[in-house]
């Protein structure tokens, strides 16, 4: 495989990031008021980007070679052999990439207060992921490698389907059966609140699912909630943190902006572009394979450890997109009567949590999903101030 080029690209990638990060961090170090925990959260990223990318180079230098010569001296052929080393690279890099959270859980969250999980509760999730990402990754690389073995021109879009199979599938069966082999979920315990969020939905035409709390003190001391699932299985889920943070009519507040991912179907949406995305990728790649006669197990595994290199291309663009979506949940919680409760939430949350208030402008564009608070707030005090100006006054969305 003619490969000296592909490294380049990598190392660009790689240098494109340092850049970003290391102006980053300068910004913290000058601006913020969190500087020592955000910057050695930075630094740990950074060292992860880096270690990624050498395991990277040297797979392209000799691992994937090695790897082939190991699996053909065991008699594997074909598409057991294919299949046998997209697999080896899958474990390895899961391997390597759990060794830099333990860090960044140890080395960081720890030693700033944050992080609760014992030593043994990491090395459990690790086993369950790593037996997860056996099972899936084995089922995922016979399979592609077997459509392969009519060649890429004919079996990429093979691929692609399978790959968006997966995805959907995922997202779906994550709520109900993947997430609870990591945390306990049950039913919030404030009638009342599940009341005004159900009659809220209902109201906005927003079909919600169960409004859940999660045991997230059990790993970490962050507040947070989120929505996740399609369709049965779609659901509003709280840190049980949250009510040591915020007052009920801030949680209400937050809730509100969930529900406004739901009625805006912005999970769907991201959906669907990333697999977009993900398909003009490997239709590509399948291009580039094809004219170089790339071995299906060795092309796909490359297509594999280039996806974070190439997604850096529009990495912009789906930041942005998803700032967008915040802002359009924001809105739909002051639409409801929620927005001084939500500004006063993202406050607390904001110095809870230890997050920067402010970042540098390119950071900000390749990485942030979330817009910055000032602009959140501002955005909020704006949507209150036209509110309170219509002339025959407004009624909030969902209350009762």
């Amino acid at each position: 495989m003619n490969l000296p080029l592909l490294g380049i690209v990598v190392i660009g990638g790689l240098l494109w990031q340092l850049w970003l990060y290391g102006r980053e961090i300068r910004f913290q170090w000058r601006r913020s008021a969190m500087a020592n925990y955000s910057v050695r959260r930075l630094q740990v990223i950074l060292l992860g980007l880096i270690i990624e990318a050498l395991f990277v180079l040297l797979m392209l230098a000799a691992g994937l070679d090695g790897l082939n010569r190991l699996w053909l001296e065991t008699g594997l052929h074909g598409w057991l052999l294919n299949g046998a080393v997209l697999l080896s690279i899958l474990m390895l890099q899961a391997a390597m990439q759990r060794g830099i959270a333990l860090l960044r859980v140890w080395g960081v969250e720890r030693r700033f207060g944050y992080a609760c999980q014992s030593l043994g509760g990491f090395f459990r999730d690790t086993l369950i992921k790593g037996g997860l990402l056996l099972l899936c990754g084995a089922l995922l690389a016979a399979a592609a490698t077997g459509l392969l073995e009519t060649g890429w021109q004919r079996g990429w879009w093979g691929v692609a389907l399978l790959w968006a199979g997966f995805v959907w599938a995922r997202s779906s069966l994550w709520p109900t059966l993947i997430a609870p082999l990591f945390n306990r979920y049950r039913l919030y315990d404030d009638a009342g609140l599940e009341y005004r969020v159900q009659a809220m939905a209902l109201q906005a035409g927003v079909r919600v699912g169960p409004l859940l709390e999660m045991d997230g003190s059990r790993r970490s001391s962050h507040g947070n909630a989120q929505v996740t699932g399609f369709g049965a299985s779609r659901r509003v889920v709280l840190l049980d943190t949250l009510r040591g943070i915020l007052e009920p009519e801030e949680i209400m507040a937050v809730v509100a902006h969930e529900v406004g991912h739901l009625g805006g179907r912005h999970l769907g949406l991201y959906q669907l572009c990333t697999l977009f995305v993900a398909t003009v990728w490997i239709g590509l790649f399948s291009w580039l394979a094809a004219t170089l006669a790339w071995a299906p197990g060795s092309g796909l595994a490359l297509l594999w450890l280039l996806s974070p290199t190439a997604a850096l291309l529009v990495k912009p663009l789906f930041a942005h997109m998803i700032r967008g979506f915040e802002h359009q949940a924001d809105a739909f919680a002051e639409a409801c009567g929620y927005g001084d409760a939500l500004a006063c939430a993202l406050l607390k949350l904001t110095r809870h949590n230890g997050a920067a208030t402010e970042s540098d402008p390119w950071f900000s564009r390749v990485y942030h999903s979330h817009p910055r608070l000032a602009d959140r707030l501002q955005r909020l005090r704006e949507a209150a101030a036209r509110r309170a100006a219509e002339p025959f006054g407004h009624t909030p969305l969902g209350v009762y």
